[in-house]
């Protein structure tokens, strides 16, 4: 607890040195989407439904972080529109990749560590599965997202006489500047997080085939690989709703 407290208070005082204003909203927005996902998680042990809980999740958090800490504007909003586009292309393919891949519920290598509780929770674990690929997804989403449309804003304030198709293309154009640092993000994210088991895996000589079908393995790479699928799909969907946004702001 010690550790925890001093990291946070370290934390909170890096995010002030470098900007006290937003460093003070940023440090309570994580606190807030904390909250609001422990709230989540409450409700669906209470029997709500999973999917839709994690839904209204991820909509209160990308909220939090657009408005909250970058205020209401043209590239907040625009923001927000592609975010709860790619949510619902996503969720589809997500719950139908989620029922066939079978990922659903706790690989075997954790039945001593839950083998004390009981397992009648009357909870659907295909439901739980998509909710958990869906919180996943949404942080890297939206720092991609706001990353593009704020990029895009600066380009035409710098150059108002750019036309739609050439505001359009430099928004593509910053997409692919920050795809190669996101993916490879999430992979290290996904590497760092699943080391330990990995390491178990090879002391018990696992073969590689065996580690690659693992349940607990493919749900982790199912989930990153969202991750990155959301990152992907939300640069011509921002770059086209914000290079909308920014033309029809200069008509009126």
């Amino acid at each position: 607890m010690k550790t925890n407290t001093i990291l946070i208070l370290l934390l909170f005082l890096l995010m002030i040195y470098i900007d006290k204003k937003r460093g003070i909203k940023l440090f309570l927005s994580l606190v807030f989407n904390f909250l609001i996902l422990m709230m989540i998680f409450y409700l669906i042990a209470l029997g709500l439904n999973p999917i839709i809980c994690s839904l209204l999740g991820c909509f209160i958090v990308s909220y939090i972080i657009l408005f909250y800490v970058n205020e209401k504007n043209i590239k907040t909003r625009a923001s927000l529109k592609s975010i709860v586009i790619v949510l619902i292309i996503l969720l589809f393919l997500i719950f139908f990749m989620t029922y066939i891949s079978r990922i659903a519920g706790f690989g075997y290598e954790s039945y001593e560590e839950i083998n004390m509780f009981s397992y009648d929770v009357k909870i659907d674990y295909t439901d739980i599965a998509v909710s958990m690929i869906l919180i996943s997804l949404i942080g890297a989403t939206v720092d991609s997202s706001i990353a593009i449309s704020s990029a895009l804003y600066e380009v035409y304030e710098n150059n108002k006489d750019l036309s739609k198709s050439e505001l359009f293309k430099s928004g593509m154009n910053i997409g692919k500047d920050i795809l190669c640092t996101t993916t490879n993000t999430l992979m290290f994210a996904f590497l760092g997080d699943f080391m330990t088991l990995l390491i178990w895996f090879y002391k018990c000589d696992y073969s590689f085939l065996d580690i690659v079908n693992e349940k607990t393995f493919a749900a982790e790479l199912i989930r990153i690989l969202f991750s990155a699928i959301g990152c992907i799909l939300v640069i011509p969907i921002t770059a086209y709703i914000t290079t909308n946004a920014l033309i029809k702001n200069k008509k009126n």
